[in-house]
Parts: C-alpha cells; sequence; structure tokens
C-alpha cells in the first residue's frame, strides 16, 4: 500500500491524499492477523510518545474498523490497541465517548494522533496555529482520507495529543444537568406536536412545574439572555473550546448579557413560553456549528436541587 505525505507551503496545503483500503479487525486477539499488525504498530507509536521522541518521517496511517461487542466500549479499545483517547474519538468524530457503543462500528488507525476537519482548519488558515498548539512540526501534518466519507478529508497530526480540558470534554464529566424533571422529548427526528409531521429536535426536552430553577450546566459567559422565536426567553452560555449550552422556554431569566456564571448558579426558571405545548427546558449542547446530543454524555452529573421549588 502506497502511502503519501502532505507537502505544505506556508498555510497552503497540496492535496496529495489516497484513498487508502481500510482493513477490517474481526477480534481484538492475536489470532486476528490486522489486529496484530494494528497493535505492533501502535506499540511503536505509544513508545516514541512516552520517550517523548519523534519520527524522522511520518506517513498516512493504515486505517482498520472493528464493530463493538456485548460489554465493550472505548475502554476496551484503548486496553487492546493501546490507543488514546484522543486517536479514537477524533478520528470517528465523537463528541462524547458514550457514543462507543455495542455494534458500532469504530475506525482505528494504526499511529496515535488526533484529526481534524480539513476543510474547516484551512478556511480559517489554521494548520499553523495548529502545529504550535499541539508542539508538532507544521510540516508533520498529514491529509487523510476520512474513513466515514471518502469524500472528506481530514488533517492528521501524528503522535500529538489533545490538551487535559479537551479530553475532558470526551468524557463528558464537566457538565453538570441544568434540572432534575423527566426527559419529554429526545434529540434527532420527531414527530412535530405543531404540525405533525416529522422533523429535527435539536436538544432534549426537561419537563417540569412552572417557575422551577434553571441551572447553568458548566461555568461560562453569558451570551445571550432575551426573547427568541420558537425558543421563547432564552438564555446561551459560552462554554470553552467551542461549546455552548442552550436553555429554552424559559418563564423568567435571571442573568444578563456578559455575566459570567458558575456550574449549578440559576439562570432562570422553568417556563412556557415561545413554541410550546406546556412548561419544560428545552436544552441545547452545541460545538461551534454542530449541535451534540445531550443524550450521548456518559457522567451527566446531577446538582442536588431536591430542596428548590
Amino acid at each position: 500500500m502506497i502511502k503519501v505525505s502532505l507537502l505544505i507551503l506556508g498555510t497552503l496545503l497540496i492535496p496529495l491524499t489516497l484513498h487508502a483500503e481500510i482493513h477490517s479487525i474481526e477480534d481484538l486477539n492475536y489470532t486476528d492477523r490486522n489486529y496484530n499488525a494494528l497493535y505492533e504498530s501502535t506499540i511503536a507509536s505509544k513508545n516514541r510518545l512516552l520517550k517523548k521522541e519523534r519520527s524522522t518521517t511520518y506517513v498516512v496511517p493504515d486505517i482498520y474498523s472493528y464493530t463493538l461487542k456485548e460489554g465493550e466500549d472505548i475502554w476496551t479499545l484503548i486496553a487492546k490497541t493501546s490507543l488514546t483517547i484522543d486517536a479514537i474519538a477524533t478520528l470517528n468524530r465523537i463528541d462524547f465517548i458514550g457514543m462507543l457503543r455495542q455494534d458500532i462500528t469504530v475506525f482505528l488507525p494504526d499511529t496515535i494522533g488526533i484529526f481534524f476537519d480539513a476543510e474547516r482548519q484551512v478556511e480559517q488558515n489554521n494548520t499553523l496555529m495548529l502545529a504550535e498548539k499541539y508542539a508538532i512540526s507544521e510540516g508533520d501534518i498529514l491529509e487523510v482520507t476520512d474513513p466515514q466519507d471518502q469524500n472528506l478529508t481530514l488533517l492528521f497530526l501524528p503522535e500529538a495529543q489533545l490538551s487535559f480540558l479537551e479530553r475532558t470534554y470526551l468524557t463528558g464529566v464537566v457538565f453538570y444537568s441544568p434540572l432534575m424533571g423527566i426527559e419529554t422529548s429526545k434529540f434527532g427526528k420527531r414527530v412535530d406536536p405543531f404540525i405533525n409531521e416529522e422533523a429535527f429536535h435539536s436538544g432534549i426536552d426537561i419537563a417540569s412545574e412552572e417557575g422551577k430553577k434553571v441551572h447553568a450546566a458548566r461555568w461560562g459567559r453569558i451570551v445571550y439572555a432575551g426573547a427568541s422565536d420558537g425558543y421563547g426567553n432564552l438564555v446561551v452560555i459560552e462554554h470553552e473550546l467551542g461549546y455552548y449550552t442552550l436553555y429554552g422556554h424559559l418563564q423568567e431569566i435571571l442573568v444578563e448579557i456578559d455575566d459570567n456564571v458558575d456550574s449549578g448558579q440559576i439562570i432562570g426558571k422553568v417556563g412556557a413560553t415561545g413554541r410550546t405545548t406546556g412548561p419544560h427546558l428545552h436544552f441545547e449542547i452545541h460545538r461551534e456549528e454542530d449541535n451534540l446530543n445531550p443524550d450521548n454524555i456518559p457522567y451527566f452529573l446531577e446538582l442536588d436541587h431536591t430542596t428548590e421549588q
């Protein structure tokens, strides 16, 4: 198999990506030849990381596919392959590690590193910034065909690692429950109660009595606090790393734009303003332009709101 490095001239990317074959792994054990090849390569990559030694030349990694079996998750993959959360999550565009569960097919690179959407990074003229942020040479950044969509391209930063904060977001332990209540509508496609047709629901709905206090899911800065079409009274909090949380249909807003709030701080009260059939909180999590599914957070911590009215 031919592997081609990405040539970078300043911040201009000259794409030389080849559509590499994806190797299939049936079992994560030594009886599987493809597993052995993956493991030998990732161990070598991990040893370089541990010794803080970089290779003189990096090549586009081979990609392996594996379908998770009963009882397996990302921790199984890490233990069996020596890959990192960073490599697995960024290659598979995983927002929270709880998204990897039984019967999900996951793609595994044979070199530790992190992956980014190439088009978005090039549009932002961001390759040099990426190299500086993750302490690698810009010339080491490679183009990789996205295994989930052969028409898309990823940037691969070999043997680079996410920051502690970025990894913490991936594990999902940064968010608290904004409200104790019953989840009445999930993220994704559903029948819209107003038009009786299938439509995309961009968050989750948590039903509760009107006037109950709503809490910030994480500390951050208030970037919107006011009326909004459909959402009614809406609060939007900006967090680190391009994350935002949205709180809709509030009866009352108790914060103002540019306020800095703490995790768990009261920001409003449950209401039925905007486009709604009854009192509830509409809650969303975004990262930049992407809507994330709050139900995928594996450790969605709950504050003790039991004594509140």
